[in-house]
């Protein structure tokens, strides 16, 4: 490209910008990072977007292949986001460069897809780049299982008054609205840049506009109006962190060190709350698996042999649960692996096993369990592994677990727990689903959320700061307290506003208490989002969809998009 051809394009944005789309892009990437945890200067997410923008407004993009250098953009982006996936296990180093590049494709598919929309159907950039990025937020949230953390959304996790409006639009409707407040700032610096200040100033004063109506909304929301609607209730849970080093080997010595160290904080909790706080501990909660005995379960009618299964160990988590109760004289809620027993030809046993958190009331009895319905790749199964068995000899991961099949209502003292396990939080629609079926189940919503969870795994790294912020948006999402007992941090106790009431440190064993408030509900759901789910972003969906088929449909008749050589020439 000439030079002259460049100095058009910059009268065009009419802003200032590096020359190159590479360069462009990983300032974007960079800024987007920088919002994020660990540093998580969400004010930049605001402006962060910019010079992506600024690409997508652009009469041409430079250089041969400018979408291959947008890729290496989004990858830098996510090799930074998500750099703590290489931290469990040496193999995972690959996991991560693998994840980094298939993340990586969504940024030039934005780009793309939005020039689509601004230079073959003349859609103002203020509605098609943030309509493009919702609705691949959704899309990623999907595919693959689904891998939503990083969003723009989460960099605004602590400012409670700006993410509000999830209750009726879940944390896409967040994303939408910093998009377009960032689209609306470029294009009206371009305009004024442009000597059109008029017009630069109508577009700014229109994000401005839906930024403050939004702000006025999550004010009323979560301030003092929104405290006249819950009622505290008289129960106390105690939120066990240890901070165990998570590792794949299996150490009797070490489960049972383990075991020692949850009944020590959990004692701690219950005589502090008693003796200083004259407050009587209802329910503790341990994190996911921290319950080293393994929960056996066998078929109806069916007993196992002795020399395969001694009767001794078939009982023995639950004897154990048992005397714990009665120890702490409180209920328990416990994250277990849990393994069923099914009789299989001859004399050979078929083992189902679990991700799962069981209660046990004060008398020592199971009176609920919930399976984990969403299990991660990698971690808890490996993909294919049922056709390639000789997968899982060249892992640490043991065997695949099995998927729930439903979610568990799990009363203490009249109150309603529902369960989810590890990321399970950072999938909104499931989540969601879950809260929905509880109700048509019960016919009530649940009253708390609680998220059974080991980030140890990764060392304390920011992967704790961005896991909290999905628990903090499912909160405001079903307007329902949130509950958090991770193994190495970050335990928590989030209200229904997606305030953080206390948070624990990380890679520190402790204990939190938290004294629930719940909502005061009117209606069926206890929010619009449960009621009607995703339909915001799904338009955003339908609309990706439509530019994606023209955009394709236009390529293979080779029809140009005007004053666009870099999709019709270099691609």
């Amino acid at each position: 490209m000439n030079r002259s051809t460049d100095n058009a394009n910059r009268l065009h944005t009419g802003l200032s910008m590096p020359s190159s789309t590479l360069a462009a892009g990983i300032l974007g990437s960079v800024l987007c990072w920088l919002a994020l945890p660990p540093l998580a200067w969400s004010y930049l997410a605001w402006i962060a977007p910019i010079p992506w923008l600024l690409l997508v407004q652009k009469e041409t993009l430079v250089g041969a292949r400018p979408y291959r250098e947008l890729w290496i953009a989004g990858l830098v982006y996510w090799l930074l986001a998500v750099h703590w996936i290489r931290l469990p296990y040496p193999l995972n180093y690959l996991g991560w460069v693998l994840l980094a590049g298939y993340l990586g494709v969504y940024l030039p598919v934005f780009v793309v897809l939005s020039r689509q929309a601004v230079h073959r159907w003349r859609i103002p950039i203020v509605l098609a780049a943030p309509v493009v990025w919702t609705g691949l937020d959704w899309v990623r949230g999907h595919l693959f299982t689904g891998f939503l953390m990083g969003s723009l959304a989460h960099t605004q996790y602590r400012n409670p008054a700006v993410i509000q409006i999830a209750d009726f639009a879940g944390e896409y409707g967040v994303t939408f609205l910093i998009s377009f407040t960032a689209a609306c700032i470029t294009r009206g610096l371009c305009g004024w840049r442009q000597n059109r200040s008029g017009q630069g100033i109508a577009v700014i004063l229109t994000g401005a506009a839906l930024l403050t109506g939004c702000y006025w909304y999550g004010q009323m929301r979560s301030g003092s109006g929104a405290q006249g609607g819950t009622h505290s209730v008289d129960t106390r849970v105690a939120l066990i962190q240890g901070n165990t080093l998570a590792d794949w080997k299996s150490d009797p010595e070490r489960q049972q060190q383990i075991m020692e160290e949850y009944v020590r904080l959990s004692l701690d909790a219950v005589r502090y709350s008693r003796d200083h706080e004259h407050r009587t501990v209802d329910l503790i909660v341990w994190p996911e698996t921290a319950f080293r005995e393994t929960l056996i379960s066998v078929a109806e009618g069916y007993t196992p042999p002795p020399e395969l299964l001694p009767p001794s160990r078939l009982t023995a988590a639950q004897d154990y649960l048992k005397l714990l109760v009665k120890e702490l004289g409180a209920a328990v809620l416990v994250g277990i692996d849990r393994v069923e027993i099914i009789p299989s030809t001859g004399e050979e046993i078929e083992y189902r096993t679990f991700n799962s958190s069981v209660l046990v009331d004060k008398k020592g009895k199971i009176t609920n369990t919930y399976d984990k319905m969403h299990l991660v790749p990698f971690g808890e199964f490996m993909p294919l592994a049922r056709w390639f068995p000789f997968l899982y000899q060249v892992t640490p991961i043991t065997g695949g677990a099995e998927p729930g099949q439903a979610p568990s209502a799990m009363q203490v003292e009249g109150v309603t727990y529902s369960t989810n396990i590890c990321y399970e939080s950072a999938v909104p629609h499931l989540i969601r689903r879950q809260v929905c079926e509880l109700v048509e189940r019960t016919g009530r919503a649940p009253d708390a959320l609680v998220n059974l969870t080991n980030d140890a795994w990764f060392w304390g790294s920011s992967e704790l700061d961005m896991h909290l912020a999905c628990g903090v948006f499912r909160a405001v999402e079903t307007r329902t307290p949130l509950l958090i007992a991770a193994n190495g941090g970050l335990s928590a106790h989030v209200d229904s506003w997606g305030k953080i009431i206390s948070v624990s440190q990380r890679q520190h064993p402790e204990y939190l208490t938290a004294d629930l408030n719940i909502p005061r509900r009117k209606g069926k759901y206890p929010s619009p989002y449960v009621a009607s789910g995703d339909w915001f972003v799904g338009l955003c969906v339908l609309c990706c969809l439509v530019l994606a088929i023209t955009a394709v449909t236009e390529r293979m008749t080779n029809v140009e998009i005007p004053n666009d050589e870099s999709m019709t020439k270099h691609e």
